[in-house]
């Protein structure tokens, strides 16, 4: 586990801040806190360091694996995962294998009688349509046509397929899991009842296109909402950001030191 530190205001940080109003490319009109967003990465990348590290996991792998961690945490997917891996070596045979077989192997993770077939439909697509599992063309794609075809593959969403987009291939796209949004929306950063969808559109259009920032981003305040901005008991006390953060300021119950 990451070790915080506390972090002190800075002057440039005592101005107001100033709002920006997404742009109708969006499609969503709403305000945001720019200001703000510069400063809770400065305070996190204080408390938690800058955040570097891509996966060592293949496009596929992600994939896969993303779809595991669906509501469930990092160590049932893992494991859900190896099961199946040491099981059934190659994605073809887990394609091909007996979908009950597959459940049970996965059980660790989350609805495994949900996932097990949509695995196996998500992996039976991908060799229909380019012959193989490595999914190398998405290289030879923009990133917004790997991002439209990871989509149109059964129960892959926005979190999904930008988790392989950027992690993987290193393209400038935003996941946003239930962490980065929640650490957004209590700060102020978006509004409280922006939804996660609307939520990676919103914070990529105020954020740098790079791969490399787009990745501390993700980090820091997944970092942060794992550890002391959690759903149930958040640790607003022992906050880095309880200055500058809309939550704490409401006066919201919360708990820790």
């Amino acid at each position: 586990m990451l070790r915080v530190r506390q972090v002190q205001r800075s002057s440039d940080e005592q101005k107001p801040r100033k709002n920006f109003t997404a742009g109708t490319n969006t499609n969503f009109p709403i305000t945001m806190d720019v200001a703000l967003l510069h400063i809770i990465v400065r305070r996190l990348e204080a408390a938690y360091g800058r955040q570097t590290r891509y996966s060592t996991k293949s496009p596929m792998d992600q994939l896969i694996a993303t779809i595991l961690s669906q509501r469930t945490n990092y160590a049932d997917e893992m494991q859900a995962f190896n099961q199946m891996r040491e099981r059934f070596p190659t994605w073809e045979e887990v394609a091909s294998a007996p979908t009950a077989e597959l459940e049970a192997l996965i059980q660790p993770s989350r609805f495994p009688e949900l996932k097990a077939p949509r695995i196996q439909e998500v992996i039976r697509r991908i060799i229909a349509d380019h012959g193989d599992t490595e999914l190398r063309f998405l290289n030879d794609l923009t990133t917004e046509a790997a991002q439209a075809y990871l989509m149109s593959l059964p129960g892959v969403g926005y979190k999904t397929a930008t988790f392989v987009l950027l992690f993987s291939l290193r393209r400038p796209v935003l996941p946003v899991d239930t962490h980065v949004h929640r650490v957004s929306t209590r700060t102020g950063v978006l509004p409280f009842k922006t939804s996660q969808e609307k939520a990676h559109i919103l914070l990529l259009s105020m954020l740098p296109k790079d791969p490399d920032e787009l990745l501390n981003f993700h980090k820091l305040l997944f970092h942060h909402g794992q550890q002391v901005c959690t759903f149930s008991y958040p640790r607003c006390h022992s906050c880095v950001l309880k200055d500058v953060c809309a939550y704490y300021d409401k006066g919201v119950p919360t708990f820790g030191k």
